[in-house]
């Protein structure tokens, strides 16, 4: 019985402190707040006593947040910008929506009485609102697509913004959003110097391929061929000059290896030479130990390459040098195996992964060249992703 009483109490509190919260926030003006967390609570049992104080509580938010959102669209109809349009045509489909949670949530009595709510029918307010809000987007772009690189993004931003609300507004949003893409962004045309013989131009389709997804600036497109209908904004000029090899190689290193471990038992002898007794009469039994020793020899294969080249930025429009910088990728093969002479038990642990380890194969030219180059492209977007283009 007590524990049902507590977690009454605890029911009680709970409740009182929702609709207690709900007061705060209509007495401090947040009535949208007020309202979401009431009807929130209405959903779960409108007809629990406990929940029923929130009726009135909803009824004032209710009709408070729509009088807040009235007076805002009065004031923001003066003002004509594309956010005041915005947050107009967001009030009126805040007050329908407001509505509609009400209506399903009717009927609704508090002491036995029923509560009326009052509504509007906002679906000319919304229509004309959506309508002004998108003939400001849909201006705004055309003008600023007309103008420099920078306007261009702002129309880019307007048709994104146009194609949320209404996607059907126009039937060349689409169109329009790709013209102020790619006239608001820099257009850099990277090119591709090979002085290496030995490394086949096929193996480069890759290299002076720049994925622009992999960086954050967004208004950055890469060609690796050349478009004469195209007016590039600067130029990536990578140059490989040089490959090189360190040839296959082994390093062997010897480790002595010695431990005390338990060889067994032996008796425990008193001053006198005797064998010694435990409480219960006996004979004391101690571990004996011995030192082992063992011979650990480690192997190392090396082999790794090396492309050295640069990376050139200049500005197309001045013809001038932004950044020229020398690189190099690298690829580096390394096995560690190992094999041991003498006692086992002498043996660290460390070295366990090399004994079970055995000499292979080493990878062939074809697959170093490969992995430098790609170590080289990792260079190449790093320095690209630090350019403000």
């Amino acid at each position: 019985m007590k524990s049902m009483l507590f977690f009454s109490m605890i029911i009680l509190l709970l409740s009182c402190s929702s609709t207690q919260t709900v007061s705060n926030k209509i007495e401090t003006g947040n009535y949208s707040e007020a309202f979401d967390i009431s009807v929130a609570e209405l959903k779960k049992d409108k007809n629990k006593n406990s929940i029923k104080k929130h009726i009135p509580l909803l009824k004032e938010a209710y009709r408070k947040a729509a009088d807040s959102d009235i007076e805002e669209i009065k004031q923001l109809e003066k003002l004509k910008t594309t956010e005041s349009l915005k947050r107009i045509y967001g009030n009126y489909l805040n007050l329908d929506i407001r509505q509609d949670e009400v209506r399903a949530l009717l009927p609704l009595s508090y002491e036995g009485k029923n509560i009326e709510f009052k509504f509007s029918d906002y679906t000319s307010k919304i229509a004309q609102s959506k309508k002004n809000y998108a003939d400001h987007l849909y201006n705004s772009a055309l003008k600023d697509l007309s103008g420099s690189q920078l306007e261009a993004r702002n129309a880019h931003k307007y048709l994104e913004d146009l194609i949320y609300i209404d996607p059907v507004y126009k039937n060349n949003l689409n169109e329009l959003l790709q013209k102020a893409k790619t006239k608001g962004s820099s257009h850099v045309l990277t090119t591709l110097k090979n002085n290496i013989n030995t490394i086949s131009n096929d193996s480069l389709n890759d290299l002076n391929t720049i994925n622009a997804s992999n960086f954050n600036n967004p208004w950055v497109i890469y060609h690796n061929k050349k478009d004469s209908k195209i007016k590039y904004d600067y130029e990536v000029v990578i140059t490989l000059d040089k490959l090189s090899f360190e040839p296959e190689k082994t390093i062997q290193e010897t480790v002595p290896q010695e431990a005390k471990v338990q060889d067994g038992w032996q008796y425990q002898l008193d001053s006198n030479g005797n064998v010694m007794k435990d409480d219960k009469g006996n004979d004391i039994k101690v571990p004996k130990y011995s030192t082992v020793k063992a011979e650990v020899v480690l192997f190392q294969q090396n082999k790794s390459s090396k492309i050295d080249g640069k990376i050139l930025i200049k500005d197309s429009n001045n013809n001038k040098t932004i950044t020229e910088s020398s690189e190099f990728g690298e690829a580096k093969f390394q096995h560690l195996y190992g094999k041991y002479r003498g006692d086992q038990r002498a043996i660290d642990q460390k070295y366990y992964e090399a004994l079970k380890s055995k000499a292979i194969p080493y990878p062939k030219d074809f697959e170093f060249i490969k992995y430098s180059l790609l170590n080289f492209k990792q260079k190449i977007n790093s320095l690209l992703e630090k350019q403000q283009f």
